[in-house]
């Protein structure tokens, strides 16, 4: 797996962003970057999901078989790898959007636990599967998600307490999955959050964080605390040059 990791390290990854995050807004907005996140997309099988339409599928891949092979066809314009990024109350509908997924041709598919969207936190899944309390049942859907595709799986979380979310990491490690896309909310520096990440890193091969990188100097203490490549989400969106412009400062 170090060929996936080569071409991300150092790299810049354009997050995922519900509602925008398709196959032409990554091709705008990622390129010159290292990976393209697409997404995040919820398969639910009820009737209603209070989130983007064009965001949101039925269980069953008729539903986005047709939809993935665009759009990653399309994200790949950008010239960066490309992930995608699901969420759903069912282990089987993350699973089969996973290889739906692949087949489609992605690179790297990622599961969103950082949703606080009801229809999830009151199942203790997304954000919540990695509390402690919940820890048996991440243990379930990591070992699920890493056995059920070939190409590398990132799981998504937020740094919320800090002892849980290294402890959460180790679990998520050990259950199978080595790629981690930690998202901090207090980066200043010294903060209790940006000094988790040394602890995150030991526990996976490979960290992604993000949380407010607007400049090169915001990416490099990112990756000078230890993150191996680096996430930016909203500020991309006002400046389609913004991630290959970092991701070449990165790697000179």
């Amino acid at each position: 797996m170090s060929e996936y990791f080569d071409d991300l390290r150092n790299g810049v990854a354009l997050a995922e962003l519900g509602g925008y995050g398709d196959g032409p807004y990554c091709a705008k907005y990622c390129a010159g970057g290292a990976l393209a996140l697409m997404g995040t997309y919820v398969v639910d099988p009820g009737n209603h999901v209070d989130y983007p339409r064009d965001f949101t599928f039925k269980s069953g891949r008729d539903n986005y078989e047709v939809y993935l092979r665009k759009h990653v066809t399309a994200a790949r314009a950008s010239g960066a790898k490309v992930g995608v990024s699901v969420v759903s109350v069912e282990m089987a509908d993350t699973l089969d959007f996973m290889r739906c997924s692949e087949q489609a041709g992605a690179d790297y598919v990622s599961y969103c636990a950082y949703s606080s969207m009801e229809m999830f936190t009151s199942r203790g899944l997304s954000s919540t599967l990695c509390k402690r309390q919940n820890w048996s049942e991440l243990t379930r859907w990591v070992g699920a998600m890493a056995e059920c595709v070939s190409i590398p799986v990132i799981f998504k979380m937020g740094a919320y307490d800090p002892e849980e979310t290294v402890g959460a990491a180790g679990v998520i490690g050990d259950a199978g999955i080595q790629m981690l896309n930690v998202v901090l909310h207090d980066v200043r520096p010294g903060s209790a959050e940006f000094a988790l990440l040394p602890e995150l890193k030991k526990q996976c091969d490979f960290l992604i964080s993000g949380g407010g990188i607007q400049t090169v100097e915001d990416a490099r203490r990112f990756i000078d605390a230890g993150a191996d490549a680096v996430a930016i989400g909203n500020a991309a969106m006002n400046d389609p040059g913004l991630i290959g412009r970092i991701q070449r400062a990165l790697r000179r």
